[in-house]
């Protein structure tokens, strides 16, 4: 068993997509499950917006309760960007796990975020000149990976300017943690040296999209980003938590974006509960929509309030997108507030 451990929702989806998209058999647990026999588990352990010692007790405890199901491999799923409690977190999986130190590689040259001499570019644009240099819980205020992640001696954190630079030999003592991309890299280095011989996957198009999709959006930095813009020309039609809403929407259209915006009050926990409380009477009697949600924040905060704690992943073949399923349950894609959404996913 290959385990991940994500700090949010988004970010265990994300990789247990890619995982599903090589063939492996892959859950999303917000409560690890050592019975389960996938052949990757990515465990939520809800951290993001938690105080750094509670983040890192938590995660120290997921971490043990890991390692008695003697997994093959440990990979420590971060924020692109290294919001949340990144250096403490990876600290408490070290001690728990006993591993001499990290490699620690947040970029993902694949969506021009890279690290060069140091520093981290989205699009050649330095970190702290983005919208994440308004971000509401961590704000980017310097580009210097080294000023984001705090000082450690046990994590290095090379630059990362191409895909090949991800392609690196570590011994079993090191720990690897960052973003999709060098997940990615890492999982086809390793799947034969563990044992793992994966299928191609057979699921692709497994269930035809139904025809409602309802997208829920807790994102500032996708509304930001301009994502109501996006998704209107996709046919969207979107609402925002400050409108009425009715589930006669419906009658009127079959794809449906909910979002917070960017409203110029309310901390973002009660904005996500006001999100959710607004989009349940949409979703209420419809087995049959597609639920987009976007940013790990909404999903968590949806997934609780339906009671799900365990996923089916279903190898969609998106990149940054995790679709998922909960027993009985419907399709959800699940994904970073600041991607776009692939053409073909919602």
């Amino acid at each position: 068993m290959i385990a991940i451990l994500a700090d949010d929702l988004s970010g265990a989806a994300e990789l247990a997509g890619i995982a599903a998209s090589r063939g492996f058999t892959a859950e999303v647990q917000t409560v690890f499950d050592p019975t389960s026999t996938a052949d990757v588990i990515a465990v939520d352990t809800d951290t993001r917006l938690k105080n750094e010692a509670e983040a890192a007790r938590i995660v120290g405890e997921v971490t043990r309760h890991i390692l008695t199901a003697n997994p093959a491999w440990l990979y420590k799923k971060t924020d692109s960007v290294l919001r949340g409690h990144v250096r403490a977190e990876i600290e408490a999986i070290l001690d728990a796990a006993g591993l001499d130190d990290c490699v620690f590689i947040p970029a993902n040259p694949s969506k021009d975020r890279l690290i060069q001499n140091g520093r981290y570019e989205i699009g050649g644009v330095p970190l702290d000149e983005t919208v994440f240099a308004r971000d509401p819980d961590y704000p980017r205020t310097s580009s210097l990976v080294r000023d984001l992640l705090g000082s450690c001696d046990r994590i290095r954190t090379p630059d990362a300017v191409d895909l090949n630079d991800l392609m690196i030999d570590l011994p079993p003592t090191t720990l690897t943690a960052g973003a999709a991309d060098f997940f990615s890299a890492q999982l086809a280095r390793k799947e034969s040296s563990l044992g793992f011989s994966p299928s191609p996957p057979s699921a692709l198009g497994l269930k035809p999209k139904p025809l409602s999709t309802l997208l829920l959006s807790g994102s500032l930095a996708a509304w930001d980003l301009d994502r109501a813009s996006q998704m209107e020309q996709r046919g969207f039609l979107v609402k925002t938590i400050s409108d009425d809403l009715s589930p006669s929407l419906w009658q009127t259209t079959s794809k449906l974006m909910l979002a917070i915006a960017r409203p110029e009050t309310g901390d973002p926990a009660t904005l996500t509960k006001t999100l959710i409380d607004k989009a349940l009477p949409l979703l209420s009697g419809r087995n049959d929509l597609r639920i987009g949600l976007e940013g790990g924040a909404t999903a968590i905060a949806l997934i609780r309030r339906l009671g799900w704690t365990r996923f089916e992943v279903i190898p969609e073949g998106h990149t940054g997108v995790g679709t998922l399923r909960p027993p009985g349950g419907p399709v959800i894609c699940v994904k970073p507030g600041s991607y776009p959404w692939p053409e073909t996913s919602l």
